[in-house]
C-alpha cells in the first residue's frame, strides 16, 4: 500500500493548517473542551496507551529505522532519519516559539500519565510526528499486510497523547500533519535512490 509523496504533503500541510487554528480563540476554547471530553473518556485505559508511549518516541523511529535496514534497505533506513532530522528542526522551532502549555499544566484534574513527563511544550505533537513518519515510509517500504497495522499502531498512538494529559487534539493533528510531511519528504528521497 502506497500513498504518493504529493498526496502526503498536501494532506499534511491541511493537517497542520487545521492544527495551526488552535491560535483563534473560539477554536482553542474547543480545543480545550474537545481535550476535556476525550481525556475523561479515554482516562480509564491511560495503562493501555502508556505501553503505546515508546513507539511514539525518538526509540521508535530509531527502531523503524532499524527495521528497514534488516528488512527493506540500509539507504531507506537513512532516508527516514534524514527527513525526520529535516522536519523535527522545525518542530522543535514551533515549540520553543509558540511555548504553547500541555493539559496537565492547565486542567487542574488532568495529570502526566506517560511514563516520562514532558518538559517541552505542547504545539504540535512531535509522538504524532515520528509514529506517521514511520507508519507512512514504512507502508511504501514493507509488503501491504503491514500498511492497516502501521495505520492502526498510529491512531492508537495519537490518540494517546491525549488520553496520557499530554496534547490537546489540535496538537496531535499538527504533529499528523508534520509527520506526513516528513513521510512525503522520505519517500521523496528514497525515489531518488
Amino acid at each position: 500500500m502506497m500513498v504518493s509523496p504529493w498526496t502526503l504533503l498536501g494532506a499534511g500541510v491541511a493537517l497542520f493548517g487545521v492544527g495551526w487554528c488552535y491560535r483563534l480563540p473560539a477554536v482553542a476554547k474547543e480545543d480545550a473542551r474537545a481535550f476535556l471530553w476525550l481525556y475523561h473518556r479515554l482516562k480509564p485505559v491511560q495503562p493501555f496507551f502508556r505501553v503505546l508511549w515508546i513507539l511514539g518516541t525518538l526509540w521508535g523511529i530509531l527502531g523503524a529505522a532499524f527495521a528497514t535496514a534488516i528488512v527493506a534497505d540500509w539507504r531507506k533506513s537513512v532516508v527516514l532519519l534524514t527527513a525526520y532530522s529535516i522536519v523535527v528542526l522545525g518542530e522543535m522551532y514551533l515549540k520553543k516559539t509558540l511555548n504553547r502549555p500541555r493539559p496537565f499544566s492547565v486542567f487542574p484534574d488532568v495529570t502526566a500519565a506517560q511514563p516520562k513527563r514532558p518538559l517541552d511544550s505542547s504545539f504540535p505533537s512531535g509522538d504524532a510526528l515520528r509514529i506517521w513518519l514511520i507508519a507512512f515510509a514504512l507502508m511504501a517500504w514493507l509488503p501491504p499486510f503491514w500498511g492497516w497495522l502501521l495505520l492502526a499502531v498510529a491512531m492508537m498512538v495519537s490518540v494517546g497523547r491525549i488520553a496520557l494529559g499530554v496534547h490537546h487534539p489540535l496538537d496531535v493533528v499538527a504533529g499528523t500533519g508534520l509527520g506526513m510531511i516528513a513521510a512525503a519528504l522520505a519517500l521523496g528521497l528514497s525515489a531518488w535512490l
